[in-house]
């Protein structure tokens, strides 16, 4: 596997690595929570949830189980029907603007439909869910050469490649997808400037990328949880899950299953509960 690596990327490939850390108190806490969709079918079905500082959980599942509903609610997205969801001891209103204004950091699953608008360079891109914060705004507009002098940063930073021609004006669309996956994590890793983001949602962070792209995605997601961030990943890919997570959780037709620690999970204990099969309760 790892001389298939280096072939396709024409390089060593390290993989991500893990350093030492200590989980931190509760960020997201989400305790019997349900979702309603169209027609009154229920996306989520009393999900029990709670994410810590310095944590990196995974949610497992076939896809359409209720992972979408799930990172659209932690998004502000969604609105509650039952149950309670508290981000770093408070309730916020269920408006994507609550939740960039208190420093939560989101990877959505498309990045081409979700992530970016494909048309805008990719200076506008690089500050596309705070472009409204004082730091790049006044009185209503828009203060260009700070934005621009924070998506240099983000390119500089994290390795944001094909640029070479158009610079920060290159449009979005033309970039491979890992670049353009560097540039949406590297946006949201860099939210709050220096500091981490207290809680970070990543939906299928590495779909699509070659494997050198798929490394570096973990070892940021990695370093940010060794910094103190709480990040849920939400993944289809169980050598991801079982390669990142802390705890792994796995969801089934809207519902949850505990979030038990990874050392406790095994492929074939995974598929079952993929298939609706509650796990034995996890000896935490």
């Amino acid at each position: 596997r790892q001389e298939l690596a280096e072939l396709m990327v024409g390089r060593r490939v390290a993989p991500a690595t893990r350093q030492p850390r200590q989980r931190g108190a509760p960020v997201c806490v989400l305790q019997g929570a349900c979702v309603e969709g169209p027609h009154g079918r229920r996306l989520l079905d009393g999900i029990d949830l709670t994410v810590h500082a310095g944590e990196l959980v995974a949610i497992a599942g076939v896809s359409g189980n209720g992972q979408q509903a799930l990172a659209d609610l932690l998004c502000g997205l969604h609105r509650l029907s039952a149950g309670m969801l508290a981000i770093g001891g408070h309730a916020l209103p269920a408006r994507p603007r609550a939740y960039v204004d208190a420093g939560i950091a989101r990877v959505p699953e498309d990045r081409h439909a979700a992530g970016v608008v494909g048309d805008l360079p990719l200076w506008e891109n690089a500050v596309l869910d705070r472009y409204a914060q004082p730091a790049f705004s006044r009185a209503g507009w828009l203060r260009r050469g700070r934005m621009r002098a924070h998506a240099q940063a983000l390119v500089q930073r994290f390795d944001v490649r094909g640029t070479e021609g158009g610079g920060l004006d290159t449009v979005t669309r033309r970039l491979s997808g890992g670049n353009m996956q560097k540039l949406i994590l590297g946006r949201a890793l860099a939210a709050n400037g220096d500091a981490v983001p207290p809680f970070i949602i990543v939906n299928q962070p590495t779909w699509g990328l070659d494997v050198g792209a798929v490394a570096y995605v973990h070892q940021q997601l990695l370093d940010a949880c060794a910094r103190g961030a709480a990040v849920l990943v939400i993944s289809e890919d169980l050598d991801e899950v079982l390669a990142l997570a802390d705890r792994i959780a796995v969801m089934h037709h809207g519902r949850l299953t505990s979030a038990q620690p990874v050392a406790d999970w095994s492929l074939q204990r995974i598929g079952l509960a993929m298939a609706g099969q509650q796990p034995e309760a996890a000896h935490v």
